[in-house]
């Protein structure tokens, strides 16, 4: 599985879900480590819009490209909690992600609150097969100053 991560040049090679665990997330508490990943590169582009002022995106952004080997078992979210995709999130996704941390799992399939019909991959870094995530390649990130006119 090839999953996409935006962040600046000194995070390109951090996958400890230490930024989670600083400041919590919608699908996880703070002081609990989590790695948000998103199915496609364009994806991870509009998570980061979301979350950054324009200000912020001409600052050195890079895409890193992780490999998770398939034989790697992904749970999936099915049931959603109550208003998952409102903004601001509610306590509601970060039990569902607690949840899942506490019950042990490498990876959780989530849809995206920008675009419901594609996915967000969350990981647990603190689990035993997470270690064979991979970094794949990793490419300056420039944004289209269009996006925001």
């Amino acid at each position: 599985m090839i999953l996409f991560r935006i962040t600046t040049k000194p995070y390109i090679h951090d996958l400890s879900g230490t930024g989670a665990m600083r400041y919590g997330g919608r699908w996880n508490p703070k002081g609990r480590r989590m790695l948000y990943t998103s199915e496609s590169h364009s994806l991870a582009m509009l998570e980061v819009m979301a979350n950054c002022s324009s200000n912020q995106i001409g600052r050195g952004f890079y895409c890193t490209e992780l490999e998770l080997p398939d034989s790697i078992d992904i749970d999936e979210l099915t049931a959603l909690p109550e208003v998952w995709n409102s903004y601001p999130f509610t306590s509601s996704t970060i039990d569902a992600g607690r949840q899942f941390l506490d019950q042990g799992g490498v990876g959780l399939k989530v849809p995206s609150s920008i675009v419901s019909s594609e996915f967000n991959y969350l990981l647990n870094p603190q689990h035993d097969n997470f270690h064979h995530l991979k970094v794949k390649e990793v490419k300056p990130l420039l944004f289209d100053q269009r996006l925001w006119n």
